[in-house]
């Protein structure tokens, strides 16, 4: 069973929201969360804590908000050879060989050829 698909809020209801929370008008936090009809207070909580940045942050989209840039989860992007400098693909290239040379090495050890 699938689950519900992610709602998307605007900035004003985000700032509203964290305002009410700041000023207490709702209660805490699991409270106020439940009566803007938000699915966690955990979200609520984000919120607060952008706004306390900068309220600015509140406009963007928050899946990649305060990690870091250069930093990569999941599978890495296939590498276009044909569009790499002689430099990089020299280091691509390295990094292959290592690579296939402890496969080999594992391979040997393991009796497998």
């Amino acid at each position: 069973m699938a689950g519900k698909p992610n709602k998307k809020y605007s900035a004003e209801f985000k700032k509203e929201a964290v305002e009410k929370n700041l000023s207490g008008e709702l209660g805490g936090t699991k409270v106020a969360s439940r009566e803007l009809g938000l699915r966690s207070r955990e979200q609520l909580r984000q919120w607060t804590k952008l706004y306390q940045q900068d309220t600015e942050l509140l406009k963007k989209d928050g899946r990649h908000l305060g990690k870091k840039e250069g930093v990569q989860k999941g599978r890495p992007k296939k590498v276009k050879l044909d569009e790499l400098s002689k430099d990089e693909l020299i280091e691509h290239l390295k990094m292959e060989n290592a690579v296939l040379k402890k496969v080999k090495a594992l391979r040997k050890n393991y009796g497998e050829h």
